[in-house]
């Protein structure tokens, strides 16, 4: 045989295609529905068969009740009544489900004696208040259970599509916050740009594919949920280097890194927000050093990265605000993917600024 036919045969083998077929068949409301009413008599049937000589007299008996029960379920799932168990009105649904089985228990009784013409007093050896309070009890207990089979699978169904919901939601806000570029950063170096192709226009362009090269990543490498920690690195680096270009010489910046950085994933662009924040509340000191520190470690299945730099006085600057994403927007980010997962420190001294995240995977 054919290798490709084989694998076929053997993935797909022909009684799961029945089985499939047969769900879908079942699944549908007009196949399931009358199928489970007809297990429900069958069932109801054997149950009781020892009970009753008389089997003409069982057979209606449970027919009877079936459509009992049938019609309480059918009025609450079907009607006005499930909607109110949301309203106002939600305290009138027992009454009136109880007024329903009263109803309909009693009617099951005339029913039967009609029928029958017998006394159902020595048939069913009880008096005539026993029999319709058990008849009424069975209409209200029956059609109990099977509408809390129904709520169960509709809240299960409900659940899923929440879930469902919650997951497109957070991915959207994921790739909305991720795709979100500092334009300070942007507006910033593309005037270096322009400024380096009058003084030095081979550095000019080098600086334009690096600024390239950092676009690109975020576009299209960063699309994905999890990328390897050295891309992270990498464009942390490209963006330190055009920072660089920008500051000149009154920048003092040093990039360490300790632990094995390789063969883990991270979440692309958690750590470009802090390190944005680091040269937007940079000092502008002319007399004395601009310093940036940034400490890249893992130690087991924890990474830590610290971020210093000096900065104006407090109230010089903003606390609350940090690089192209914000706090706000870089806790959230943290919190969706990294859910109790990250602990972030934050510390804004008289001339300083701290951060200190640690992530456990």
């Amino acid at each position: 045989m054919d290798k490709g036919l084989s694998n076929i045969a053997l993935n797909n083998p022909p009684w799961e295609k029945t089985w499939q077929k047969m769900r879908d068949f079942l699944t549908k409301k007009t196949v399931y529905h009358p199928f489970f009413w007809m297990v429900y008599f069958v069932f109801f049937y054997f149950a009781y068969n020892n009970l009753y000589e008389d089997k003409t007299f069982l057979s209606v008996l449970i027919i009877i009740y079936g459509i009992s029960h049938f019609g309480m379920y059918y009025i609450f799932q079907y009607s006005p009544l499930k909607d109110w168990m949301k309203t106002k009105k939600f305290w009138l649904v027992p009454l009136v489900f109880i007024f329903l089985a009263i109803v309909f228990g009693y009617l099951i009784y005339l029913l039967m004696s009609l029928i029958f013409d017998r006394d159902l007093n020595q048939e069913f050896q009880s008096s005539t208040f026993s029999i319709i309070v058990y008849m009424v009890t069975s209409n209200i207990f029956t059609p109990v259970i099977f509408l809390g089979l129904k709520a169960q699978k509709e809240n299960r169904k409900s659940r899923i599509l929440e879930d469902k919901r919650e997951k497109e939601r957070i991915k959207n806000e994921l790739h909305y916050l991720k795709s979100q570029v500092n334009p300070h950063f942007l507006f910033n170096t593309i005037n270096s740009i322009y400024v380096l192709i009058k003084i030095d226009p081979e550095k000019a362009s080098e600086t334009l594919i690096k600024l390239s090269n950092l676009l690109r990543s975020q576009l299209y490498e960063f699309s994905v949920e999890r990328i390897d920690i050295q891309k992270e690195l990498e464009y942390l680096e490209n963006y330190i280097e055009l920072e660089k270009i920008r500051k000149g010489n009154r920048l003092d910046f040093k990039l360490e890194k300790e632990g094995e950085l390789q063969g883990f994933q991270i979440a692309p662009l958690v750590l470009i927000p802090f390190l944005e924040n680091c040269f937007k509340h940079l000092s502008t000191h002319l007399d004395r050093p601009n310093i940036i520190r940034v400490k890249i470690k893992r130690q087991g299945n924890t990474l830590e990265a610290e971020f210093f730099n000096t900065s104006e006085s407090i109230a010089q600057n903003q606390q609350n605000t940090m690089g192209g994403l914000g706090l706000a927007n870089i806790k959230r980010r943290l919190e969706l993917v990294y859910p109790d997962q990250y602990e972030l420190n934050i510390r804004k001294g008289e001339g300083d600024f701290n951060v200190n995240l640690k992530i456990n995977f």
